[in-house]
């Protein structure tokens, strides 16, 4: 089944710092895996309606190769409800894990909590209602930097048909920095004109319930700053 084609036109992230744990609204599945480079190899799915996945009789967990993963981000991963994996290097390693690894992915599949003794390679994703919540937990923050930047160029990509040039670093590690305080991105308030686009940011502190989140797109009237689009080359305006 095809997934839907309609954009979230909000992005909310929230860095929680212990694990490395980032709660989002408006990134759906299919854009991560556009955000992320590379994408990842294995993924042992936890949650989920996937069709075609493989089944590891030792486990027995269902997983996806990169063999299937394009077909899986082409999937209406929105009509799973709710969505879990965790990414493995290699295939074999599902042979490696242990009992308690085993009950540990378990305890993640129904909870999302941390994961102590996975050797996951980098990311532990849980979603519910693909866009609306994400709770994940990176390994190594410059995935999450990555994603972010790639994930606001893609959006504004297929909202406006024009090309937009990829987030510089350094923009991108503010933007990054700015998610300990909640960053909240309105692209459906952007002010654009022949000269620019300008993107309107701001915090809005740490939510996981994602009502309350989509709620306040019409309360905010005032941001704390813009992300502009000029000339081919991006700023960020405080």
């Amino acid at each position: 089944m095809k997934k839907k084609k309609t954009i979230r036109d909000i992005i909310y992230v929230s860095h929680m710092h212990p694990n490395n744990c980032f709660y989002s609204y408006g990134i759906e599945f299919h854009e991560f895996m556009i955000g992320v480079f590379p994408k990842p190899e294995n993924l042992i799915l936890l949650q989920h309606q996937f069709s075609n996945a493989q089944w590891n009789p030792r486990t027995r967990f269902d997983y996806v190769t990169r063999e299937e993963l394009d077909e899986l981000i082409e999937d209406d991963v929105y009509g799973y409800g709710d969505f879990c994996w965790v990414d493995l290097a290699k295939e074999e390693d599902l042979d490696a894990l242990s009992n308690d690894q085993i009950a540990e992915l378990l305890f993640f599949g129904h909870l999302a909590r941390p994961l102590h003794q996975v050797p996951k390679a980098r990311f532990a994703y849980y979603a519910h209602d693909d866009g609306w919540f994400n709770k994940l937990y990176v390994t190594d923050l410059h995935d999450y930097e990555m994603l972010l930047a790639n994930v606001i160029a893609e959006k504004l990509r297929k909202l406006t048909g024009r090309k937009f040039e990829a987030i510089p670093k350094d923009i991108a590690t503010a933007l990054l920095e700015s998610t300990r305080d909640g960053l909240f991105i309105d692209l459906s308030k952007a002010i654009k004109d022949a000269a620019e686009y300008k993107i309107p940011l701001t915090a809005v502190g740490h939510f996981t319930d994602m009502d309350k989140i989509y709620g306040l797109r019409d309360g905010i009237t005032e941001y704390n700053a813009w992300l502009v689009y000029s000339e081919k080359a991006w700023k960020l305006v405080k």
